[in-house]
């Protein structure tokens, strides 16, 4: 990959899926804002073993808790803090606004008749009134 040091400094990363997980040194390289108003963000590390980058190559899609901070070291409490972390509160990284307006899309899009935009507002109203009738019974 490259090296770690700017400035004689060195960062952590950290990134957990179930039992796999990352921690190594890596300087924070760059980042890019996105569209949809997330952050790509870009670590470059010391060179890795095959088996490290076969560890990184498992993780590629997964979500996880990254931590990043600006010293050489993390202490084991904060390495456990970080292992106790419940990920199943964000096992979705979409909203569940934003995957049924993504199933929408699928189902407009397999016989797209008009404008998605109305096709959303109609489909949308349409659950919202099902659920307030069933509080008028």
């Amino acid at each position: 990959m490259g090296t770690e040091r700017t400035s004689g400094r060195r960062c952590y990363l950290v990134r957990n899926c179930q039992e796999l997980k990352i921690l190594t040194a890596g300087q924070l390289d760059g980042y890019q804002r996105r569209k949809d108003r997330t952050v790509s963000l870009r670590f470059i590390t010391q060179e890795k073993s095959s088996g490290e980058i076969a560890d990184i190559d498992r993780l590629v899609d997964t979500f996880g808790i990254l931590y990043f901070r600006g010293q050489e070291t993390l202490n084991r409490d904060e390495v456990d803090e970080l292992d106790a972390i419940e990920l199943d509160l964000y096992d979705e990284p979409k909203s569940q606004s934003q995957r049924l307006r993504n199933v929408l899309y699928k189902v407009w899009n397999e016989n797209p008749v008009g404008d998605f935009k109305d096709y959303y507002r109609k489909e949308t109203e349409r659950i919202i009134q099902h659920y307030k009738n069933k509080l008028d019974l």
